[in-house]
């Protein structure tokens, strides 16, 4: 039952982030899919309950020591 729940809330999570990420392409969002897709573990990691782009970046940006290295490079300019 427990996994099936933590399944469950995971799928919800990857929904919401793409639900946020087309909002944000929406609203001028400059990121691209590349960048998205490098960074998409880790913000689902470091900033559950983000709702915005520009806060998801600055959330990536105050986590950049524990970034994955490919989330990392993006966030800084690499």
């Amino acid at each position: 039952m427990k996994k099936c729940s933590l399944i469950l809330l995971a799928a919800l999570s990857v929904a919401s982030l793409d639900t946020i990420i087309a909002e944000g392409r929406e609203s001028g969002y400059r990121g691209t899919e590349q960048q998205q897709r490098a960074c998409r573990p880790d913000a689902l990691r470091h900033c559950r309950g983000v709702d915005n782009d520009r806060a998801i970046e600055a959330c990536l940006r105050a986590n950049v020591d524990r970034l994955r290295p490919a989330c990392r490079h993006v966030i800084e300019g690499g």
